[in-house]
């Protein structure tokens, strides 16, 4: 798999934790969670814009696919489901990040995914005690 493969998969996967954020902060069952929902929602945003320059960068075109995750999670019927779901798609990114060979990064793209790991580290922290 190319650097740019894996920069379009995540992509996808950034956009579908953007959409899927968007519905959970709307139907959060307190403040607290609207606003770590909405939080969420924008670092995967930030995240998609990265990628999204990065894929321009390198000559690709950017999908505009978004990933099936969000579908899933808010076909779940509790809040408690989705969040745990959502836990196991942000694991998912932090492994498809550690997957990246270094020597296809350049050093801004090894800075990217290195903070894009590690908020997504810490935003699965603060998912757990919903679970």
């Amino acid at each position: 798999m190319t650097l740019i493969d894996r920069m379009q998969e995540l992509l996808e996967a950034e956009r579908a934790g953007v959409k899927c954020l968007d519905v959970m902060a709307d139907h959060a069952s307190d403040m607290e969670k609207k606003e770590l929902f909405t939080l969420f929602r924008n670092d995967e945003g930030k995240f998609c814009a990265g990628l999204f320059g990065f894929l321009q960068a390198r000559g690709a075109v950017p999908t505009k696919n978004v990933g099936a995750f969000a579908d899933k999670v808010i076909a779940l019927p509790t809040e408690a489901g989705q969040v745990a779901l959502l836990i196991k798609g942000q694991a998912w990114v932090v492994r498809k990040i550690d997957e990246i060979p270094p020597a296809e990064m350049n050093a801004e793209e090894k800075t990217f995914f290195a903070d894009m790991r590690e908020v997504h580290f810490v935003n699965i922290e603060k998912c757990r005690k919903y679970v």
